[in-house]
């Protein structure tokens, strides 16, 4: 659009053309001209400093905060010009509105900050769903609260950002909320952020909450794990992600006492059957990846110490009765030398089994 349909359409004045093209000097004399004009609106209600802080145009910025331009007018849309910078990630505009060339009083600034336009967004919760992270930083440092921050619905900041994917300011968000970080919860479903990038299947805010501590037994409104939001949700990879983060072993742990590690040393070691038991059984109710060993109905099932011993594989099987009732040389007795795994000499024998009749079909 020409600058001459701008005047006509939308009342724009010469410190509006010249604060959108970001000449300073035009601006300095527009203002000198008519100094009334720092906060003259368009007909959208956008004053130049709007127009100066949304195109990024650092040093237009701080020449109309030199001559007392306004911070906290809002256009139609309800955005001010701290709004207008923030979204559009202009860092260095978002610090000069924060900054001492803003002439307005402490209270005026704190204002500012708080202000929402016609979506119920400030100016920080903007930057949060544009994904400015230089944006963020400004914002915070300049004194938004980032652990009170929401939106319309009253989700916190972690929530808005985990639900756009923004994984990159993760990081920002925890250190400005602090412990707060995996405590927020959607109010329409009580799902925790990690419920949230579950049931979406965004892997990236996923993995990054499971590193940051994220517990995955937590239950929203509807009794759901975060493993179980996602299957509801056919996300097969984001819960395969959760199985695969509860079921890795810590990367150091705790020295056996001398009674465990000798019962241990004479105990076979589980089969594949009671591992998996083990990490997804939950005693009487069912948790689904809820933790690493969930629960004793998982050790029960697993049987350690004594029934994880008894191999039921068509294999082992043969070699106990080939070897008349001695212990077999497979992988059931990988504990009998000092805890290592024993490889047998020759191949399992083969398994046959029974051919189904002609005709016969298999159906699921």
């Amino acid at each position: 659009m020409s600058n001459l349909s701008r005047r006509i359409l939308n009342g724009w004045s010469d410190i509006h053309v010249a604060a959108a093209a970001g000449d300073l000097g035009r601006v300095r004399l527009a203002v000198q001209k008519n100094p009334t004009d720092v906060d003259r609106p368009t007909k959208e209600r956008q004053t130049a400093l709007h127009l100066a802080a949304a195109g990024g145009f650092e040093a237009v910025v701080g020449e109309l905060l030199d001559r007392h331009a306004r911070t906290a007018l809002q256009d139609e849309a309800g955005r001010t010009p701290l709004h207008a910078a923030a979204e559009a990630g202009h860092a260095r505009c978002v610090a000069a509105l924060l900054g001492p060339r803003n002439r307005e009083p402490p209270a005026e600034r704190s204002r500012l900050l708080g202000l929402r336009d016609r979506q119920g967004r400030e100016a920080l919760l903007a930057a949060v769903v544009a994904g400015q992270a230089g944006a963020v930083e400004e914002l915070v440092r300049g004194g938004a609260d980032a652990a009170r921050c929401t939106d319309q619905s009253g989700s916190g900041l972690v929530l808005v950002a985990v639900r756009c994917g923004h994984t990159h300011l993760l990081p920002l968000l925890a250190a400005a909320c602090g412990g707060l970080l995996l405590q927020q919860r959607d109010p329409a479903t009580g799902g925790t952020p990690l419920h949230v990038a579950a049931a979406a299947g965004l892997l990236g805010p996923l993995q990054w909450l499971l590193a940051a501590g994220a517990s995955t037994g937590t239950r929203d409104n509807a009794g759901r794990t975060p493993a179980e939001a996602a299957l509801a949700a056919g996300q097969h990879a984001a819960a395969r992600a959760i199985r695969e983060a509860v079921m890795t072993p810590p990367l150091s742990s705790p020295p056996m006492p001398a009674a465990a590690t000798s019962s241990a040393t004479s105990s076979s070691a589980m089969s594949a059957a009671a591992v998996h038991a083990l990490g997804s059984a939950g005693g009487g109710k069912h948790s689904l990846y809820g933790g690493r060993g969930a629960g004793q109905g998982g050790m029960q099932a697993a049987g350690v110490g004594g029934a994880a011993a008894t191999s039921s594989t068509p294999w082992q099987q043969q070699q106990q009765q080939g070897a008349g009732g001695q212990e077999p040389a497979g992988p059931a007795a990988a504990g009998g030398a000092g805890g290592k795994l024993q490889i047998p000499e020759t191949p399992p024998q083969a398994v046959y089994y029974p051919t189904p009749l002609p005709g016969a079909g298999v159906y699921f």
